[in-house]
């Protein structure tokens, strides 16, 4: 078998059974005295060991291997978790994401696993039994009555959604050939690893082991939809009962072959919008109706890939409770850490981006946010903090929070050194939300003396607004001196294709993705008022700072007498965008942008229109 061809699904599949591992050691520790988890852990740990053995790969395979025995141990004494061995499967969760993440590029020797592989045997040893026979990672197999023992067919079905079908197939043959003899491989072992292996396999294995000791082994492959074991050789018909039910509807596929399908539709969006303005312009019935029919065949095409790219939050969020416990453990705290709304659905390269500044405001809410349980309880407060993670849909936007229960954020402090530093005027007393984020997001602003090994509130955040300013997202934050500090990551659900408001200055187009517009109103100077120098209108009763984009850009000439208002919302903020002229909407192709030295911070990137000219994009959290 050549292990380059599987090596990725081999990451993918062993990364999804290392999340199971981090749950259930989570969920074991909350309870020593469950059942439950260690079951899970079993499974999770025997399908890694299986992998990588067929892969070839020695670390994960040892590893997993001395886990797996514990666990059995483990299951057998019937005895709650301590608290030291909890740490010590951690720790080898921890060596398997390494050798696992290594393996593939041929670098896992260099992850070492000796003080670990001692301390798991150890372990084991501490829990045998004074005169148990020697076990393995499996029970022995039971010896056979004299009248069953001899050659029998053995019929295998991998199942159809299975990665790495070959290679479960060739692990249940070595399974196997530690029972018995196996001969008659049907198809052969070169078919096995190709391409075109349907997941059905046939083989005659001589053992005194019984059939039932046989299936268990040949299922501890994993991924066994069934397995059938006759004294009777058997045909190689492939209509087997066991293959009439539905089929897996679900298959892996490389994300890259989604970025090259996004990269296509968006061409063939900006394709089609030069379609429907030649359409327009040329008054020929036919080309109107070959012009509405590829518009919506397109449109149906672009919402199928878009689709198939949302991915639920979970994929990312559920990295994050083993994160929280280890930081939690090494600052001596006590944090419930709480996650709601996995199954919210982001852009998967947007799911991607927002890893990192999740880790940053995780790991300031609990070294900076929880307090330590004795200053807690001196507070009045439990001595077990709390912090939740949740996603949610609002409105045409997808709001990710980050809460604490916390010491919130002193803003009288805060103030102190933003003006001590220039960033706040003098005379200011109040230090509203608005300029709170925008104080805290300034590249190594921060008010601790001495930084912390963890985080510092404010070392950081500057990432995390300039990464969330790249996805056209925004980042609010709410804190209570005392009661705790909410920061919310405001979030387009996909980047690739976005719905948007043209708008032109002069002879100057511009696009604003439509998530933070809420409406476009006349401008009507009789209603503007100027409080403490500020442009504003009164829209219902309410006050709405105003940006004269004209003005913004630098652009001359004379002023249309009618002109609009775009009002743009940004969280809780409100403020209107004066244009020339409104172009009506359009869906764009979001383009990559590197803005020269000197360019205004308000643009998020740029669009090529159907005509070919391209128009920059503007970031509604810079102008509000």
């Amino acid at each position: 078998m050549d292990p380059a061809k599987y090596a990725e699904l081999f990451l993918a599949e062993s990364r999804e059974h290392l999340a199971t591992l981090n749950q259930q050691l989570l969920a074991w520790e909350k309870d020593p005295s469950a059942t439950e988890p260690l079951g899970t852990l079993f499974r999770a740990v025997h399908t890694i060991k299986g992998m990588a053995a067929t892969m070839g790969y020695t670390v994960v395979a040892n590893v997993a291997h001395r886990v797996e025995n514990l666990l059995d141990l483990l299951r057998d004494s019937r005895q709650a978790v301590s608290a030291d061995t909890l740490d010590l499967l951690f720790r080898a969760a921890d060596a398997l994401e390494q050798a696992v993440e290594r393996s593939v590029v041929a670098e896992e020797e260099s992850v070492d696993v000796t003080e670990l592989l001692r301390g798991l045997d150890q372990a084991a040893l501490a829990l045998k039994p004074a005169k148990a026979p020697a076990r393995g990672s499996r029970p022995t197999p039971e010896p056979m009555p004299l009248p069953e023992v001899g050659s029998r067919a053995v019929r295998v079905v991998i199942r159809d959604d299975a990665p790495l079908r070959g290679a479960r197939a060739l692990l249940v043959l070595r399974n196997m050939e530690g029972l018995g003899t196996v001969a008659g491989v049907r198809p052969n072992v070169a078919a096995l690893e190709s391409g075109e292996f349907d997941g059905m396999f046939e083989f005659r294995l001589a053992s005194d082991a019984s059939d039932a000791a046989l299936e268990t082994r040949i299922r501890a492959a994993g991924d066994v939809e069934s397995v059938r074991i006759t004294a009777a050789i058997l045909s190689e018909a492939k209509q087997d009962e066991t293959r009439t039910g539905m089929k897996s509807r679900h298959v892996r596929v490389d994300v890259r072959r989604f970025d090259n399908l996004m990269d296509l539709i968006g061409e063939l969006v900006t394709a089609r919008s030069r379609l429907v303005e030649l359409s327009s312009e040329r008054a020929d019935p036919e080309l109107e109706d070959v012009t509405l029919r590829i518009t919506h065949l397109s449109s149906a095409l672009q919402h199928e890939i878009i689709d198939t790219r949302m991915t639920p939050v979970w994929q990312v969020f559920d990295r994050f409770p083993r994160l929280v416990r280890d930081i939690a453990r090494q600052l001596e705290k006590r944090i419930s850490f709480h996650i709601d709304g996995k199954e919210i659905e982001l852009d998967r390269a947007i799911l991607d981006e927002i890893s990192d500044p999740l880790v940053h405001l995780l790991r300031n809410a609990v070294d900076h946010g929880i307090e330590k349980p004795e200053v807690r309880e001196g507070a009045g407060k439990p001595p077990e903090g709390r912090i939740e993670l949740s996603a949610a849909r609002e409105g045409s936007t997808v709001v990710i929070r980050v809460s604490d229960d916390g010491r919130g954020i002193d803003r009288d402090r805060i103030l102190q050194v933003a003006k001590q530093q220039g960033l706040a005027d003098a005379e200011m007393d109040v230090l509203t939300d608005d300029l709170l984020i925008r104080i805290l997001s300034r590249p190594g602003f921060s008010t601790a003396g001495q930084i912390s090994e963890v985080s510092g509130r404010g070392v950081g955040l500057d990432v995390v607004a300039t990464q969330l300013q790249a996805l056209g997202g925004s980042l609010e934050i709410q804190s209570e001196l005392g009661q705790g500090s909410t920061f919310t990551l405001r979030l387009p659900p996909t980047l690739a294709i976005l719905p948007a408001l043209l708008a032109r200055i002069g002879d100057e187009r511009y696009a604003l993705p439509l998530t933070h517009v809420e409406e476009a109103v006349d401008f009507d100077s009789a209603v503007v008022i100027d409080p403490d120098g500020t442009e504003a209108m009164i829209l219902r009763e309410r006050v709405v700072p105003l940006v004269h984009l004209r003005s913004v850009v630098g652009v001359d000439g004379d002023v249309p007498q009618r002109r609009s208002v775009i009002i743009l919302g940004v969280g809780d903020r409100l403020g209107g965008l004066v244009v020339d002229h409104l172009l009506g909407q359009r869906e764009i192709v979001v383009k990559g942008f590197d803005a020269p030295v000197g360019t205004l911070p308000i643009f998020s990137g740029a669009t090529i229109l159907g005509d070919g000219q391209p128009v920059l994009i503007l970031d509604a959290a810079r102008l509000v």
